[in-house]
């Protein structure tokens, strides 16, 4: 009977519907070639990003880096991991315009990414109506939809510049079972973490298709 149960729960998660939509607010105007150096900007530099765990923070920075090298590119890197670079060539505040310049010059990384985690929201992951309230809307149906908005931006190191910039919104949405009775149970199975997930795969894809030779 659990295994039934859970069975089913695993069913209703992946039935979900999940939808991704990107709003461009800057189309990108440079071509970027897969040797072209791009650093990370570290997720937890932006505060919306406080609404994950270290752990979470580390494993979607990784996934940024793997989709990169999946699309051919041969070098990136996290910030962080350039420590050593960088203090050498004495680069210790890259909001620092000339300190920022050698990131290209020194280092070889004319690009930043920068990602920023703005507008969540969070759903119930069950709730239920009966037969008559479905037949009388009163009260209407539950609106469990899980979403987050993040914006993905690449930044000449050199200049300081935002040569692409794109919003992404994903949603999930819930999904419903009719019972014996005749009433509807409502689930959502998501979660945030898993909607910032699909945004930033989405939007990092995006990213180097428009920016594509």
């Amino acid at each position: 009977m659990k295994k039934g149960i859970l069975l089913l729960f695993t069913l209703i998660a992946f039935s979900a519907c999940t939808s991704t939509k990107i709003y461009t607010r800057l189309k990108c105007h440079i071509c970027l070639a897969q040797s072209d150096g791009i650093l990370l900007l570290p997720l937890p530099w932006d505060a919306g990003f406080s609404k994950l765990s270290p752990g979470e923070q580390a494993d979607l920075e990784l996934q940024v880096l793997d989709i990169l090298r999946d699309k051919g590119f041969t070098k990136v890197e996290l910030y962080d991991r350039m420590e050593h670079e960088l203090f050498s060539a004495g680069i210790t505040d890259p909001n620092d315009p000339e300190q920022r310049a050698k990131v290209n010059s020194s280092l070889g990384y004319p690009y930043f990414l920068g990602i920023t985690l703005g507008d969540t929201r969070n759903s119930e992951e069950w709730d239920y109506r009966t037969e008559q309230e479905l037949y009388e809307m009163n009260p209407p149906a539950p609106d469990m939809e899980i979403s987050a908005t993040i914006r993905v931006a690449l930044i000449e190191t050199a200049t300081g510049n935002i040569v692409s910039d794109n919003a992404i919104i994903t949603k999930i949405s819930d999904w419903g079972t009719r019972d014996n009775d005749g009433g509807v149970n409502f689930w959502n199975f998501g979660s945030v973490s898993q909607a910032i997930r699909k945004a930033t795969s989405k939007g990092v894809t995006n990213m180097v298709k428009d920016c594509g030779c």
